[in-house]
């Protein structure tokens, strides 16, 4: 099984989607809250990243929990009080299992498609720090790590370059900085971690 990573501390992990929908199917045990899912969803490639996502909480677990959903749409464990985050792209999914109730992961595949839209979430002073070296894989941590810090604040109505900051940090392919937010009145910062591969970025909270 295409386990790619699984860390402890917080509990977190990737899944490299090689699988079929179906096969997937057959890694999880309690298959009946699922076919509703896999029924009516349009894509094949929706269903995989769908249900490598669940496989992948039950591998991190050590059992299937039952996940539902807010209204605005926020993924919740039923019964359980750690805080799960979930993200997929093109070939992966990510999780995060945490006990910090502000929790959130993002993975994001190597596109430059990133520079269309830099624009739309990044601030003229955060532009101003991107390495012209790896100016696609800078730019891509910069949104991923805006997309993490979304779902750990849990707010609606967030502009990604006015209410979500991230604070200097010089590109590597790992690392740590801080991000604040600036939707709220606490203005939290938060330190977010970021994982650089070939195929993708990952940002996650501690």
């Amino acid at each position: 099984m295409p386990l790619l990573v699984e860390h402890c501390l917080p509990l977190w992990g990737i899944w490299k989607i090689e699988e079929s929908s179906d096969e997937l199917l057959k890694l999880l045990e309690n298959k009946q809250p699922y076919y509703s899912f896999v029924t009516d969803t349009m894509t094949e490639a929706r269903k995989r990243e769908w249900l490598a996502s669940r496989v992948l909480v039950k591998r991190l677990l050590g059992f299937e929990p039952d996940i539902s959903y807010t209204d605005a749409g926020a993924p919740f464990l039923v019964g359980l009080s750690k805080r799960i985050s979930i993200s997929h792209t093109k070939g992966f999914a990510a999780v995060i299992l945490s006990d910090n109730p502000a929790a959130g992961i993002d993975i994001e595949y190597m596109s430059d498609r990133v520079k269309k839209i830099r624009t739309r979430f990044m601030s003229a002073s955060e532009d101003s720090q991107i390495d012209a070296h790896y100016e696609t894989e800078h730019l891509l941590v910069y949104w991923s790590a805006k997309e993490t810090l979304f779902k750990m604040i849990g707010q609606s109505d967030v502009d990604f370059k006015e209410h979500l900051q991230i604070h200097p940090f010089r590109y590597s392919n790992e690392g740590v900085f801080l991000a604040t937010e600036r939707r709220t009145k606490k203005n939290e910062s938060f330190k977010i971690h970021f994982f650089v591969t070939q195929e993708f970025v990952l940002t996650r909270s501690e």
